[in-house]
């Protein structure tokens, strides 16, 4: 559980870094983020969309507040409805599949890490 949080703190956190290459950039911090925390498959994609969404969520509101609202007030008009969940959903998935890419990356070049199977209570 501290992993998962780990991970998902570490995308917003580290998420600004990656606006400097452009949209696209929220996938390599995942993968990063999925390459230095070893998580299990599904909670590592579970852990990439919830902070890329969270990270994708908040710079999305502060980009339109700090305009005012104007533009996606036009994109509003044009497209009938309001933009900022699907971009939300959107950057949510890009992180999630990023982060599961620098999982599944780091068992190829690392190997699996093996837990040892419990046996009860006594040995």
């Amino acid at each position: 559980m501290i992993k998962f949080l780990g991970g998902t703190v570490a995308i917003f956190l580290f998420g600004y870094l990656g606006t400097f290459f452009g949209w696209w950039g929220i996938v390599l911090v995942a993968t990063i983020v999925g390459f230095a925390i070893q998580i299990n498959g599904g909670l590592s994609f579970l852990s990439g969309l919830l902070g890329g969404a969270l990270f994708f969520g908040v710079y999305t509101y502060l980009l339109d507040s700090a305009n005012g609202g104007q533009l996606s007030g036009m994109m509003g008009e044009v497209l009938k409805f309001n933009p900022f969940w699907p971009t939300v959903a959107i950057g949510g998935l890009l992180a999630g599949l990023g982060m599961i890419t620098g999982k599944y990356a780091r068992d190829a070049f690392l190997g699996v890490e093996s837990k040892p199977k419990y046996r009860g209570r006594y040995r």
